[in-house]
């Protein structure tokens, strides 16, 4: 059926059309079959009465004539009516085209149920108000419909194949179980196991929900820790009473030295008092739209700068009134005003503070009340007079608006005594430099921290700040951060005043940041003042030029000061020279200095490494910032010294540096931010912190880590037994996330460490990387002699060359972690060569676990074991802020997907893990499922729950693509070919599988003392291995010592050892006949038929007639080749394999099949006769196979049993071999390493040697042969073995006799010796009339009748004993019995298709009604109908007039084949 035709949402019209067509189909049958019928008669009729009058032959003849003419009539109208039929069908089968999809249930695969759940939830009622589940193609039918764009946007081809690969899977599977459940091959699941997964799927949500929570508490306490903890800051009020204060002094005192001393009563008159006292000052002015005053103020503004002339005669102009006392309290409280802007502001706090605003009114009226009384009264104890207006002290109404300001709104202001006389001197030095004070919280007497950050300050406001600063008791701090206009002027009178010895005990922070202009008698100030001791804790110089020459004289005060803790020298200039060295030592000197701030500097690996030593030799130091420092590398200065130089040496030289870190054990915050990490830097930096319990937080933002640096960052973060808890990896995203080969291609992997390593111990990075494999080799107690192999063959041991330069090896001495450090101590010289296989050691703790250990096929078992042992588990509290990462990421795709990678290996997560990741970011889900679903490990029902994550059937399906290599890879029967791109998470996840199960079952290997019948002869089970475009083979010996990448093609076959034990059950005939039927009726491609039966391959064996049956169901070579490779090793009776053997006609195909399993486990170990080979001897499992047939040979008759052969040499020249095969190729020491050998091989069956051949078979193919006898082997000949004329010579067999063994009596005679020579062969065929033999038989090459009757007997005779035995003439049987087994395959494939009336058969075979097939029409016939075996045999065995054609009479020949019925 067309994929269009796939059922939708059809008009009901259209519907009842269908049925009324399809209901119609059985009628116009009939009415066919009649008409045919009634013709039938009626011509019967009309012969017989033509021939009744005639007379001429007896009654008897004539009634045999006449049931012969009736039998030939009934026929035609049998098949005329037949034929109508079908027309009817195939006309009303157009109504339900689609009929196996509608027969799809709703759990017949994922992605059905997905459709149905699909279906319900967005669709139809839930599931428990429907009384049928949903067909699935019926919703995928309407879903694609909806959309108009779906169907090419999803794939819909691709969707109905999935579909139709689920229903067939579902189908097969139905019948195994149900009869492996009653034959008790299955264990019947109890509702424990059902329980089981309901607790699984409901502990996950908890999981989930649990998880959430917990990420966003992490995330809020994160952002508390980390919030900058200020001081309450100041509200508005409080700032304009701190300025009005300050503004009062300033005018008052300018007023006074302008117009003398005033008395009272003129000052008030002034400033407009005009109805209460006199010393009452005006608070506001009486229109709207007006300049304001201050409360209690001379001409203040809200700004904090001074008013100007107008503002000022505005707000003291005659006829201001003071007004209502409440009107005036809510202007003193509130800080309000009765101009337009006031006004707008005054509603907005009204509204906001409601009954508390009333209240507050209240309470205020009254406690002003009670001051007017106290006034009227001369005394009482009403509100104090503000200490800011010391010019108004005297009689008279005390001041309210200061006084509430300061007790109401003021309670978080810090109250300081007055400071008139240093104000005094700030206004001197402002009026000498003709400037404005600025009115910061210190200069206005209301703190003790000069803070003035980028005000754009002068030298002449610092002078004038430094005269304030001379007469104050106490500083505490002085923050002049980012005015890049001071220099030494101003600088240098500020120093000389913080100098003094009383504020140099109370100043704790000096902040000069990005005061870039200050020079050298700065800093000499500054180195004298620190000389001098002092309680200073901070000290901020960055982007502060500090000359070469004060730089060690100010580290050294640093180093030496009593009180620092924190130190920023960002951008300060230190270069990278012995001096910068010695500026570290200095400083690192200091025993209490806890952060450290040298960012921005220039350094190289010198200095590095000098501050690496300091820091480890430092207690104190908490924090350490060193962003931008590696500016610059060494590659120039080993360029100098000629020594080699590659692309390692341009590692950032922090690399130096991080590589020390492994010795320390206090800092808490480190960052190394813009230093050119790459992920080489990051393994350095895993392998120093992977032990730091202190270190919790780390900052990497802006190096080029990419995903495998991600990947090591990740690791470290993950370990439970460290205390890094967050990590900032902004903008390190991009960078190298892949490895070439060679010198520089060594990556690790926690996962599979093993491999092959040449490194270079000058090197950090390579250091770290051996130090990170000796660390795996503690983590599982293994010895390290057991997991450093040496590099080749011709080593002994691990090869190391002290002198990189020198070719000269010394012992390589495995070193231990010493006890003071607690690292390894490696050499930084040298180069090391070695393999490293912790693989092994790990497979024999498994194989020992006793009954708790792991089977040898029990593949599943072993890797969840080994990842379980080899990849990170996050625990509780890492994996949350392993969350709170990715949630971090949100809206930076790149990033994620990243991050993504750098997960998708070394990581085992859980299925709420992976729910949490894509419901915190819907924008990558696809992207999150297809990249973390290796990592819930290889389980189907994990993979069914993330299935039913996608919110449509686009994502779904475009996931389930690029996810299907995973989902169906069998992991029970691996055995296959393989074709993955490296690059896809999940394809990578699959070749990581099978190179895990390789070693696995290498160690089997050596466990069970087997033969290594690999490829090259390195007991790998990986054949044919190529990586973008190029062979293994040529990169590493084997693949077990190839570091995998993470990009490009990676293509190659796997052959297991695992053999099926001879008595394993196998599948009855019954069932066997149904699956045959099932796939065939299946409306699936062949590929996809192919991956329904490997998906199900593991759960069941077959017999040598069951695979000869099931490769005749495929017509493509490819097709063959894989469903054969699928289930040959599932094969219990391999000494019948001859029997399937036989089915592969070309010998090409053969070599093809032979170069995808292995030459050796290929061998016909049982049955080598007639077996044509030709072997290169350059490769191992060919030297070996040709070895195998040599010493067989030995072992039977040598060398008559090799007949043909030949041998080339390497260089092309053909060797004559005039003493014949060498005996010594039977060994494989003996057998050459080049060229190429053939023969064949042929051997009577006097000759075979059964116990040689068993004991071959069990050595070198791992085949279950204990107990095995000659008869019960199938002793089996291919039609395409023999030549042409035995063929024929069978033909003529099979139409005259019933077997072989009647024509051998009658050519040996009745009184024969049991053989026959070549004269009776002659004499007995001439006898029998047998003419397939003549001239004019289509003799070829001009062969004589006597020649060929020749060829036949030295065939039959392959002893060359001048005569044919009895055993040898059972050639022609097993030739017979093939002959049989063909056509009674054919039949029984006839039946399977069109049922037990072949005449249905022979319609769909004859589709022209010609009547007749000649041998082409024939072919095309058979493979039409989906058979694609050995229709040759069939057509010769048929045709038995030889005529070249087939009629219906001959073709019912094949009912005698048919299969007999048991009772049911």
């Amino acid at each position: 059926m067309a994929e269009a035709e796939l059922p939708a949402a059809e008009p009901a019209a259209a519907a009842s059309a269908e049925e009324a067509e399809s209901a119609a189909a059985p009628t116009a049958a009939a009415e066919a079959l009649a008409e045919a019928a009634a013709d039938a008669e009626l011509t019967a009729s009309g012969e017989d009465a033509a021939e009744s009058p005639m007379g001429s032959k007896s009654s008897d003849a004539a009634a045999a004539q006449d049931g012969e003419k009736r039998r030939s009539v009934t026929i035609v109208a049998d098949l005329q009516a037949r034929r109508s039929l079908r027309k009817v069908k195939s006309k009303g089968s157009l109504a339900n085209a689609d009929a196996l999809f509608e027969e799809l249930a709703m759990n017949a695969g994922m992605f059905s149920d997905f459709l149905c759940r699909y279906w319900c939830k967005d669709r139809l009622k839930p599931v428990q108000e429907r009384r049928e589940a949903p067909q699935a193609s019926t919703i995928l039918g309407l879903l694609m419909t909806g959309d108009p764009d779906a169907k090419e946007a999803v794939g819909f081809s691709y969707a109905i194949s999935v579909l139709r690969r689920e229903q067939l899977r579902s189908a097969l599977m139905e019948g195994i179980t149900l009869e492996c459940k009653e034959r008790k091959i299955f264990k019947r699941d109890g509702i424990a196991v059902f329980q089981h997964w309901a607790r699984h799927m409901l502990e996950d949500k908890r999981q989930l929900l649990w998880l959430r929570h917990e990420v966003e508490s992490w995330q809020l306490r994160w952002k508390l820790m980390h919030l900058a903890l200020t001081k309450e800051p100041e509200s508005i009020w409080e700032k304009k009473d701190r300025l009005d204060r300050f503004w009062s002094d300033f005018h008052d005192r300018s007023r006074v030295l302008e117009n003398g001393p005033l008395s009272q009563h003129g000052l008030a008159a002034q400033h407009g008092f005009s109805e209460f006292s006199p010393s009452r000052p005006a608070t506001s002015s009486t229109r709207p739209g007006t300049s304001t005053t201050t409360v209690g103020g001379w001409g203040g503004s809200p700004s904090g700068r001074p008013m100007t002339g107008a503002s000022t005669a505005a707000a003291s102009r005659p006829g201001t009134a003071w007004g209502d006392p409440l009107a005036e309290v809510h202007e003193e409280v509130f800080g309000m005003r009765w101009d337009f802007d006031q006004a707008t502001q005054w509603k907005k706090v009204d509204s906001r503070s409601g009954t508390n605003a009333q209240r507050l009114n209240r309470l205020v009226l009254k406690q002003v009340q009670s001051g007017l009384g106290t006034e009227s009264g001369g005394g009482g104890s009403g509100l104090h007079k503000s200490a800011s207006l010391p010019s108004l002290a005297g009689r008279g109404r005390p001041s309210t608006v200061n006084s509430m300001a300061s007790s109401t709104f003021g309670r978080n202001m810090t109250k300081l005594p007055p400071l008139q006389h240093s104000k005094s001197k700030l206004w001197k030095e402002c009026d000498a430099r003709h400037i404005a004070p600025m009115p910061i919280h210190f200069l206005t007497g209301n703190s003790q921290h000069l803070v003035a950050i980028n005000k754009g300050l002068t030298d002449s406001d610092l002078i004038a700040m430094a005269a304030m600063v001379g007469d104050v008791p106490s500083v505490e701090e002085v923050n002049l951060y980012d005015n890049m206009l001071l220099t030494d002027k101003g600088m240098v009178q500020m120093m000389k005043h913080l100098s003094r010895e009383s504020l140099q005990e109370t100043l704790q922070v000096l902040n000069l940041g990005r005061c870039s202009r200050l020079g050298a008698y700065t800093l000499d100030a500054m180195v004298k003042m620190l000389k001098s001791g002092g309680s200073l804790l901070e000290l901020n110089l960055s982007q502060v030029p500090i000359a070469t020459r004060f730089q060690l004289p100010l580290c050294k005060a640093l180093g030496n000061h009593p009180s620092i803790k924190t130190l920023n020298l960002a951008e300060t200039g230190m270069q990278p020279h012995d001096m910068t060295v010695a500026c570290l030592r200095e400083l690192l000197a200091s025993k209490t200095l806890a952060s450290l701030d040298i960012g921005w500097n220039n350094f190289d690996g010198k200095v590095f490494k000098a501050l690496g030593a300091f820091v480890i030799g430092n207690t104190s130091l908490r924090k350490l910032l060193v962003a931008n420092c590696a500016a610059t590398s060494d590659v120039w200065g080993r360029l100098k010294q000629n020594t080699p130089v590659s692309a390692d040496d341009f590692v950032p030289p922090l690399s130096r540096f991080l590589e020390q870190l492994a010795q320390d054990t206090t800092l808490t915050h480190l960052d190394i931010s813009m230093n050119r990490c790459d992920f080489r830097s990051a393994l350095i930096l895993e392998d120093a912190l992977d032990t730091h319990k202190n270190l919790r937080e780390l900052t990497m933002c802006h190096n080029p880590l990419g995903a495998l640096g991600i990947r090591s960052i990740m690791r470290l973060m993950s370990r439970d037994h460290t205390g890094l808890m967050f990590v900032a990896t902004e903008g390190c995203y991009t960078g190298e996330n892949n490895e070439s080969g060679g010198k520089n291609g060594q990556v690790f992997s926690y996962t599979n460490p093993g491999g092959h390593y040449d490194l270079q111990l000058w090197r950090p990075y390579h250091r770290s990387l051996l130090r990170m494999l000796y660390k795996t080799v503690d983590y599982l107690q293994v010895q390290p002699d057991e997991a450093f192999k040496p590099p080749d063959e011709n080593s002994k041991s691990v090869d190391f060359r002290p002198n990189s330069n020198s070719s000269a090896s010394a012992a390589w001495t495995h070193v231990g972690v010493d006890g003071a450090t607690g690292i390894r101590q490696l050499p930084k010289t040298g180069d090391l060569r070695f393999i490293f296989d912790i693989q092994s050691a790990i497979f024999n703790k498994f194989m020992q676990g006793g009954k708790d250990g792991i089977g040898d096929t029990d593949y599943a078992g072993f890797l969840r074991a080994y990842y379980s042992m080899m990849r990170f588990t996050p625990g509780v509290k890492k994996v949350i802020p392993l969350c709170a990462r990715w949630t971090e990421l949100n809206g930076d795709t790149y990033a994620q997907q990243v991050f993504l990678t750098a997960l998708s290996r070394d990581f085992n997560l859980t299925l709420p893990i992976l729910e949490y990741f894509t419901s915190s970011c819907r924008t990558m889900l696809r992207q999150t499922v297809c990249a973390l679903l290796p990592s819930l490990g290889h389980n189907r029902c994990s993979y069914f729950e993330s299935g039913l994550l996608f919110p449509t059937v686009f994502d779904y399906m475009f996931c389930q693509e690029r996810t299907k290599n995973l989902v169906e890879f069998n992991l029970d029967n691996p055995t296959g070919h393989y074709k993955l791109d490296l690059a896809n998470s999940t394809d990578g996840a699959v070749a990581e599988r099978l190179m895990l199960l390789d070693r696995w079952e290498g160690a089997l290997d050596d466990k069970h003392n087997r033969a290594d019948i690999s490829h090259r002869g390195n007991r790998s089970h990986i054949r044919n291995e190529v990586w973008g475009g190029r062979s293994l083979h040529s990169i590493c010996r084997s693949v077990a010592e190839w570091k995998m990448p993470e990009h490009g093609e990676f293509e190659f076959d796997y052959m297991s050892n695992q053999k099926p034990l001879r008595k394993a059950e196998v599948l009855t005939t019954k069932l066997w006949d149904r699956v045959l039927i099932l796939t065939y009726e299946a409306a699936c491609s062949p590929e996809d038929k192919i991956a329904a039966l490997r998906s199900i391959s593991h759960n069941f064996f077959l017999t040598a007639s069951h695979m000869r049956a099931l490769i005749g169901y495929f017509k493509e070579e490819i097709q063959r080749a894989n469903v054969f490779i699928i289930f040959y090793l599932r094969i219990v009776d391999m000494h019948n394999a001859k029997m399937f053997r036989v089915r592969f006609e070309s010998s090409e195909e053969v070599t093809r099949l032979q170069n995808r399993l292995g030459y050796a486990a290929f061998f016909p170990f049982l049955q080598p006769e007639n077996s044509r080979f030709e072997l290169d001897l350059s490769v191992y499992d060919q030297r070996l196979c040709s070895s195998m047939y040599v010493y067989l040979c030995t072992k039977e008759k040598f060398p008559q049993n090799l007949h043909e052969y030949g041998y080339t040499r390497a260089d092309g020249t053909e060797d004559p071999l005039p003493l014949g095969v060498p005996r010594s190729w039977a060994d494989m020491k003996g057998i050459p390493t080049a060229g190429v050998f053939r023969a064949i091989y042929r051997c009577a069956p006097e000759d075979r040697n059964f116990a040689c051949r068993k004991e071959m078979a069990q050595r070198l193919g791992f085949f279950d042969v204990d107990g095995l006898v000659q008869d019960e082997v199938a002793w089996w000949t291919g039609l395409m073995e023999p030549p042409e004329d035995v063929l024929n010579l069978l033909e003529f067999f099979i139409s005259r006799y019933d077997n072989v063994e009647k024509p051998f009596l009658e050519i040996d005679g009745v009184d024969g010796n049991g053989c026959i020579t070549l004269r009776e062969l002659m004499e007995g065929l001439e006898a029998m009339d047998c003419h397939k033999f003549d001239s004019k038989k289509g003799a070829k090459g001009g062969a004589t009748k006597e020649a060929r009757i020749d060829a036949i007997f030295r065939y039959l005779d392959p002893g060359g004993e001048g005569s044919v035995s009895r055993e040898e003439w059972a050639i022609l049987d097993q030739l017979w019995k093939e002959f049989d087994l063909s056509i009674r395959e054919f039949v029984h494939f006839l039946m399977l298709s069109f049922g037990d009336d072949l005449m249905d058969a022979w319609m769909a075979l004859d589709e022209d009604e010609g009547g007749e097939l000649d041998e082409e029409e024939w072919l095309q016939a058979v493979v039409s109908v989906g058979y694609f075996g050995p229709a040759k045999v069939v057509f010769a065995l048929l045709d038995s007039s030889d005529d070249g054609n087939i009629s219906f009479d001959e073709f019912q020949v094949l009912e005698k084949y048919k299969p007999t019925r048991s009772p049911q």
